[in-house]
């Protein structure tokens, strides 16, 4: 086998989360290989400090969409010369898009890796492939699917325990994060919840007045601190939403970028929220999460991990992944009084060993 690899998963935040033990278990089966990731701008600092990964390469490929056109082929040029400087011999996609399957292709390894045809995306980009991981035709998390791309590499997939995602914080990142939670009176030895009340998708955002009676029962129960989390502006104003309707108690974070992100998320008990990045990024951080499903598959999309809480209202058209609908009828079946008896459960279960 070879010793330079590429591996291609340009984003979201969780799905380059679910993508980082398949980094971390050819590490372990190459210790001396180069691992080279390609990977969008802005999941790429959860790569930064990753013992597992030696080079990281930047792939905007929404901004070529945005450029005149012979801006844009000059900065693809640039790409594609980027990748041939890797000299990759085994390239894996990861993803299973066009896209995706282009950047390994043009990555020049004489060995390319991905989803056999069904297990894709987007089809055509198994045709780029010269070799194919099986499509797993029992139940599984994505974390799964990635990981069985190593049957193509001759690299055993790693029992669950020994999974792991090698997160790093830096020093500044931690006394930043401490700092903050301490000015905020929520570092004080009480728990501490994190909400991320937002997702990419309005089919993923439960009720802000749902959100406020999980956090109110939080404080009730626990005595514990209330983080809200958020990414754009928009989710920063259902944050404030979510603190005005509770009864108080409720802290709305700063802007963070991502890492910082992480560092704030480290230091909570639990965390609450719907099927986005900052959930698998918890739970890939050993938080336990009560995750609040709607049209994606709780199984293969649920947070990774043993002692996590999962609320999922199956309807016939469960699991259909749509990014819009008329009633969101999948969430909104799942009421306050569910979300928050799920809630004492993770309490009840930390109080126990505590």
């Amino acid at each position: 086998m070879s010793d330079r690899f590429l591996i291609v998963r340009l984003g979201a935040v969780g799905d380059v989360v679910h993508a980082l033990p398949l980094a971390s278990a050819i590490r372990a089966a190459y210790p001396n290989a180069h691992i080279a990731w390609a990977v969008a701008p802005g999941t790429s600092p959860l790569l930064e400090e990753n013992p597992d990964i030696n080079q990281v390469l930047i792939v905007d490929t929404k901004a070529w969409r945005l450029k005149r056109p012979l801006k844009a082929l000059s900065d693809i040029r640039q790409c594609i010369a980027s990748l041939r400087e890797i000299r990759a011999d085994v390239a894996i996609d990861a993803q299973g898009l066009i896209k995706s399957g282009l950047i390994v292709l043009a990555s020049g390894a004489e060995r390319r890796v991905g989803f056999e045809q069904r297990a894709c995306r987007e089809g055509v980009s198994a045709t780029m492939m010269t070799h194919h991981a099986l499509a797993l035709e029992r139940p599984h998390h994505v974390i799964e699917k990635n990981l069985s791309l190593l049957t193509q590499l001759g690299v055993d997939i790693p029992a669950r325990e020994a999974i792991r995602f090698d997160l790093h914080e830096r020093v500044e990142e931690g006394e930043t994060a401490a700092s903050f939670l301490g000015r905020e009176g929520l570092s004080n030895g009480r728990p501490l919840m994190v909400i991320h009340p937002g997702a990419g998708w309005e089919t993923k955002r439960w009720d802000v007045a749902r959100y406020a009676a999980l956090g109110d029962s939080w404080i009730e129960m626990s005595g514990g601190g209330l983080l809200l989390t958020w990414g754009s502006e928009e989710e920063e104003a259902t944050c404030h939403r979510v603190a005005e309707t509770m009864h108080g108690g409720a802290t709305v974070a700063p802007r963070t970028s991502l890492r910082q992100l992480a560092a704030l998320l480290r230091r909570a008990s639990f965390f609450a929220g719907g099927d986005s990045g900052p959930l698998h990024l918890a739970a890939a951080l050993g938080v336990r999460c009560l995750a609040i499903i709607g049209p994606t598959d709780p199984l293969r999309n649920g947070p990774w991990g043993e002692g996590h809480e999962v609320l999922h209202y199956r309807l016939a058209c469960s699991g259909c992944y749509g990014r819009t609908c008329p009633d969101i009828e999948c969430l909104d079946r799942i009421g306050a009084d569910e979300a928050i008896l799920a809630l004492r459960r993770l309490w009840n279960s930390h109080e126990k060993y505590c």
